[in-house]
């Protein structure tokens, strides 16, 4: 046997799928998904419009290091039977840059950046 499995999911019930994430159904050969956020959280409630650029913050343009795989691995797989089967999934919330994937994926690459800010109010020195 060579290790071929197919997915059968019987019933798929997802609420939302926001922010650069995907549902996917088949098989794939490549995806890449990316998603970027800049997170202010107020101790009082202001907006003051467009308030950042993602250049500004280098987490956002810094190159992540994907080490090579240099580790020859070798095993063999019997699947006793090559079909999984699922009857219901249940999603409430796909998002940032998530892939909910039934089927083979060859090459995934998935990637969230988010910088968080704390902004609270000045306190009076006692």
């Amino acid at each position: 046997m060579d290790g071929v499995r197919n997915s059968v999911v019987q019933e798929i019930s997802i609420n939302d799928v926001v922010f650069g994430s995907n549902v996917r159904i088949g098989d794939t050969t490549h995806i890449k998904a990316y998603s970027r956020a800049f997170a202010v959280q107020r101790e009082e409630e202001l907006y003051f419009g467009f308030e950042v650029s993602f250049d500004d913050f280098p987490i956002f343009s810094e190159v992540i290091p994907l080490p090579p795989i240099t580790v020859n691995i070798q095993f063999h797989r019997y699947n006793l039977d090559p079909v999984i089967r699922v009857d219901h999934i249940n999603i409430i919330g796909i998002s940032s840059s998530s892939i909910f994937h039934v089927g083979s994926i060859k090459d995934a690459y998935l990637e969230s950046r988010v910088h968080h800010v704390r902004q609270l109010k000045s306190r009076p020195e006692v």
